[in-house]
């Protein structure tokens, strides 16, 4: 009977020692975030002080009906060395919505990262007209700091980076999810990006749950339909400044650029 519970105890162990792994080494799952616009903040420091002055009037007439903020949610869906961002449907305030897409303030845009391969391809559709960005993940620079923050019951580091157009970006990451991803195109930390700050952009993202499962689907449609127009980053900027140059200051266009492309 002695030997019989230690054969037990080890039978458990090895089950409990490999359950642990998993919860410990996800490799797969759905993350939900909350995408925090500030939205007094982005009107007031980018379109109003950018603005001219037969423009200026216009946007200084809104801020008084906006919101502090507004919250659009998000999801990320992770399998090995992909991810998937994306909106979730969401009921919205129809004049909130009306003044996001009027500032062109979120394209719900739908972005997949090949993080072994640097490929990197953005579904958008921009009233009506449909684009996909493809080009490869940011290489951006970190410092990883010695400060923690606990998002959705994961213990994740804070972390300083600067993207290649010079965003300065405040990541915390969790190492229990080896997955070098996280919301929009910002990666490269040793482990998923649960929270997110882009202070110049009045914007950040905090993950609210966390799933982990084997059973992830990365779906992928958007991105198959070869008639939709491919471009760069830069070449949807430049489009997107010669477009909207004559409607706005070309200092807020870029703004709204930065934040398109994150």
């Amino acid at each position: 009977m002695k030997y019989l519970y230690i054969v037990v105890a080890l039978v458990l162990g090895v089950f409990f020692k490999a359950e642990a792994q998993y919860a410990m080494f996800a490799e797969s799952g759905v993350v939900s975030y909350d995408k925090t616009m500030y939205m007094k903040n982005i009107v007031r420091k980018q379109y109003v002080e950018k603005s001219d002055e037969r423009s200026r009037p216009f946007f200084q007439a809104m801020i008084p009906n906006l919101p502090e903020n507004a919250v659009l949610k998000k999801e990320l869906r992770f399998k090995g060395d992909e991810t998937v961002f994306g909106p979730v449907k969401q009921e919205l305030d129809m004049k909130l919505k009306q003044t996001i897409m009027q500032l062109a303030l979120d394209f719900e845009a739908t972005t997949f990262s090949n993080l072994k391969t640097k490929e990197f391809q953005r579904y958008n559709d921009i009233v009506g007209q449909k684009i996909i960005i493809k080009d490869s993940v940011k290489n951006i620079k970190w410092k990883i700091t010695d400060e923690y923050r606990e998002i959705a019951g994961y213990n994740c580091r804070r972390a300083n980076g600067i993207t290649p157009d010079s965003i300065y970006v405040v990541g915390y990451y969790a190492v229990e999810i080896p997955i070098d991803g996280g919301p929009e195109s910002i990666n490269g930390l040793p482990g998923l990006i649960l929270g997110l700050v882009v202070p110049s952009q009045h914007v950040s993202y905090f993950a609210t749950k966390v799933e982990i499962s084997n059973a992830v689907v990365l779906d992928k449609k958007l991105l198959d339909n070869q008639k939709i127009k491919r471009m760069t980053r830069a070449e949807m900027e430049k489009q997107f400044v010669e477009a909207m140059g004559n409607f706005m200051n070309v200092e807020t266009v870029k703004y709204i650029m930065k934040l398109a492309l994150l």
